[in-house]
């Protein structure tokens, strides 16, 4: 068998090579089928190796692009959580833990505080205590500003839903959100403060909340 000239694409002796032996093999009884020499043995070897590469390669580009397409789900996923507005709550009757209903207000974001509360694994029956803490707060206000005690004084004001100043919302905040642009955005507010309370003071703290004790964190 001669040596194909070099000039042509390994890639075209490859499938020419490999689509010459499959008719050969169809064509040609078994019992007449020649002996095939060392050297075209070698030839047909080199030739389905160098088919496999391609393949190989679309596989890895195939895995890069759906890497590539989740990431940019997440992005889009993380965006809608951040703009995640007030809405109306169709939950359990919420009561504040003092006695009384909670208002209108605060239980606009008793469904953005129950879904980062889950992100924190905090027991939804710490809802209505957190609740109440907004409602201390900011009663319910995202724009709510702190600008007299003394982190204000301090330069450092607390800001948003849960009141919280902005050092403690860049350390506390969710990844890829620690600028403080986002320190008074209801999502980005919530997450920061409840990540701060779990690790400052475990969920005792959100235990006495749900008793009625909301006062400044």
């Amino acid at each position: 068998m001669r040596r194909v000239s070099k000039i042509v694409s390994r890639k075209t002796i490859g499938v020419a090579a490999i689509a010459a032996a499959a008719m050969f093999a169809i064509a040609t009884p078994a019992s007449a089928a020649p002996e095939v020499t060392s050297e075209q043995a070698s030839v047909f070897t080199e030739m389905a190796a160098i088919t496999d590469v391609p393949q190989d390669r679309a596989t890895a580009d195939s895995g890069a692009q759906t890497a590539k397409d989740q990431k940019k789900q997440n992005k889009k996923t993380a965006k809608s959580d951040v703009e995640t507005g007030p809405s109306k709550w169709q939950g359990r009757t919420l009561k504040h833990p003092s006695g009384g209903n909670i208002p209108p207000e605060v239980t606009r974001w008793a469904n953005l505080v129950s879904d980062v509360m889950a992100e924190h694994n905090i027991p939804d029956r710490y809802l209505e205590g957190i609740l109440a803490q907004i409602q201390q707060e900011s009663f319910g206000d995202p724009k709510a500003t702190n600008n007299w005690d003394s982190n204000a004084a301090a330069g450092d004001p607390s800001n948003g839903l849960l009141q919280v100043i902005g050092s403690t919302y860049q350390a506390h905040a969710k990844k890829d959100y620690e600028n403080r642009k986002y320190q008074d955005v209801p999502y980005t507010n919530i997450y920061a403060a409840l990540n701060y309370v779990k690790a400052a003071y475990g969920m005792d703290k959100f235990k006495s909340w749900n008793g009625g004790a909301n006062h400044g964190y």
